[in-house]
């Protein structure tokens, strides 16, 4: 992003937006069999940032980061779930940030009065990468995927964000079966639990963790093997929406 372009906009859409609440979004995936995380750079002066933005006046805070998502990503049907609100009274600061981005007195003196402080709200997703087209929103931002455990220079507080944001999607790996939208439409059960240690970040009893996966009875095994492997040929396997849908719906838990 330009300065020239955050002073031409900046003027007539404060007007419309909530500017002490915003939302941050964290999309996690795994690539190169390692977890990912969805950054921004829109300048060039400053470190990576989380796909984010200020609450407009007219939308509640999940339209906000669907509406944030879809401009930045092109897809407007990821399933997010909030974890957090990031209350710190110094985690954001209006003059600090036109400070590091050069501003000139002229350029903020022309800005409506600005709030001392701003309220993230937090939502995280983990999304097939595939199905992102990173498009760098309105202000073209340089849109990338960082390794998770190895983060580069992060700005305000989005290190931490992350931090617990991944904190919140291993919890919910603990009792959701949230891995399915990542997975081929057959797969075997050694496949799903290389993601699943990948996220968890540590590995895991390889029968132990098939006696869980299928006390679900939400994974269908196939009468057919996965062929081209060197060892013994493991049984594919096939994520069953509609056992998922109606256990869902019946209000049974999944637990490891």
């Amino acid at each position: 992003m330009e300065l020239k372009d955050l002073r031409k906009t900046s003027i007539w859409k404060m007007e419309k937006l909530e500017l002490n609440f915003s939302v941050d979004c964290v999309l996690f995936t795994i690539l190169e069999k390692k977890l990912k995380v969805l950054l921004n750079r829109p300048f060039p002066e400053m470190g990576h940032f989380l796909p984010g933005g200020f609450i407009m006046a007219d939308e509640d805070s999940d339209a906000a980061a669907i509406r944030i998502l879809y401009q930045r990503t092109g897809v407007n049907h990821i399933f997010l779930k909030q974890f957090r609100t990031f209350t710190d009274p110094d985690r954001f600061s209006y003059a600090e940030l036109f400070q590091r981005l050069g501003m000139e007195q002229q350029i903020m003196d022309e800005l409506p009065l600005l709030p001392e402080r701003v309220i993230s709200i937090g939502y995280f997703a983990l999304v097939n990468a595939e199905l992102i087209h990173p498009t760098g929103g309105e202000y073209q931002e340089n849109t990338s995927w960082g390794d998770a455990e190895q983060l580069p220079q992060l700005s305000l507080d989005h290190a931490s964000i992350i931090k617990q944001a991944l904190d919140a999607l291993r919890r919910e790996l603990y009792f959701k079966p949230v891995l399915y939208n990542l997975l081929p439409e057959k797969f075997t059960m050694p496949e799903l639990q290389t993601l699943y240690e990948i996220i968890l970040g540590k590995s895991l009893d390889r029968g132990s963790f098939q006696r869980k996966m299928l006390r679900w009875d939400i994974y269908e095994r196939l009468e057919e093997r996965k062929t081209g492997v060197a060892h013994k040929r493991p049984f594919l396997y096939r994520f069953n929406r509609e056992k998922y849908d109606r256990a869902q719906q019946q209000g049974i838990h999944f637990a490891m």
